[in-house]
């Protein structure tokens, strides 16, 4: 599975967010990503921004959530003109007139808080509803960042109108530790990717098409298994297990391999929730505590994962009393001697 150049850099510009201001962090963001203009304008309060864009109150509908806004942000108004001045998009000349000849890029502080994905879409169709172009919403609650897109198109009936379709979104990015999947998934956002994908992007259609594929949740899982399918039928042809309770080799690697893919599915689903610790699978921790770290070395298996399956997760549950009874637990941190007296903690 490849893994993007702009990891490291687009998780920097998303840090930015605990400590920069919500103007500079985002427009750092987006600058990063290769959308970037000079057409802006900066407001001072979310009642300054609804007094100069919303003069028919479409922000005051409950659904649009404005007493949770603590702050907003107009950032910019990208049009073809930057596009194909900072990047290799849109170099056709003969762009078509339509209704999405531009995008506005907004960023929305909200109250920290729960917001459920239908709640956050409905923002970005209410905020949709003020502007005559298609906005894109990045969200901040809290710790975290999400991004939202709409599907607007024109009215079959009447040219002169346009209808608000699905909201797409990208939701709750960890801005203290982004998760390698949201770093990807921007990646693949940006310009740079776009322009390299070899796909027909002349039209603000056309690029917003390219970003609801992005953040399709659908086709990323699509993607994710495809991927996830690619690697097993690589590694059942590199790998070698004992043949003691299998003798026929392909047989056995392709059962094998299953088996520690779902075994390693199930574990990483354990340490996104926290259950086990990071450590296990950072690559610059482990190569601390193990003598031999070689790609054709099975030291990480049988020290790391063999543990974690079998003398870790596959025992059974508490049982008994007193002592007994807690013979599944967290073990405790320390030193040698420390650990040592949770000798038989499973």
């Amino acid at each position: 599975m490849s893994i993007s150049p702009q990891r490291q850099p687009i998780s920097t510009a998303i840090r930015a967010f605990a400590t920069a201001p919500l103007r500079n962090a985002a427009l750092g963001l987006f600058k990063q990503l290769g959308y970037q203009s000079d057409r802006t304008l900066a407001t001072t309060s979310v009642a300054e921004f609804c007094d100069q864009f919303d003069p028919n109150q479409h922000l005051a509908h409950p659904r649009a959530l404005k007493a949770k806004w603590a702050r907003v942000e107009f950032l910019f108004q990208l049009t073809d003109e930057e596009l194909s001045k900072h990047t290799s998009l849109f170099k056709d000349v003969s762009i078509k007139q339509s209704l999405m000849q531009s995008y506005v890029f907004l960023a929305i502080e909200l109250v920290a808080g729960e917001y459920a994905r239908g709640k956050l879409a409905d923002v970005a169709r209410h905020v949709n509803r003020v502007f005559p172009m298609p906005v894109m919403v990045l969200f901040k609650n809290g710790h975290h960042l999400s991004l939202a897109v709409i599907n607007r198109r024109l009215n079959k009936k009447d040219d002169r109108l346009d209808v608000l379709g699905k909201v797409t979104l990208i939701q709750n990015i960890a801005i203290d530790a982004p998760h390698p999947g949201h770093l990807d998934i921007l990646a693949s956002f940006s310009t740079t990717e776009l322009s390299a994908s070899r796909r027909t992007i002349e039209t603000f259609e056309q690029l917003h098409d390219a970003w609801e594929e992005v953040f399709n949740v659908e086709l990323l899982n699509r993607r994710f298994y495809e991927e996830l399918s690619n690697w097993y039928f690589w590694a059942r042809g590199q790998v070698q297990f004992p043949g003691d309770l299998e003798p026929d080799a392909p047989t056995r690697n392709a059962t094998s391999v299953i088996r520690m893919l779902t075994r390693l599915i199930f574990c990483w689903f354990l340490k996104e929730k926290g259950l086990l610790p990071d450590k296990l699978f950072d690559e610059s921790k482990i190569k601390q505590v193990l003598i031999d770290t070689d790609d054709d070395a099975s030291t990480y298996y049988r020290a790391i994962l063999q543990n974690l399956f079998f003398a870790t997760l596959n025992q059974s549950m508490n049982s008994g009393t007193g002592s007994e009874k807690e013979s599944r637990k967290f073990a405790d941190e320390g030193s040698f001697f420390e650990q040592k007296k949770q000798h038989g903690v499973k």
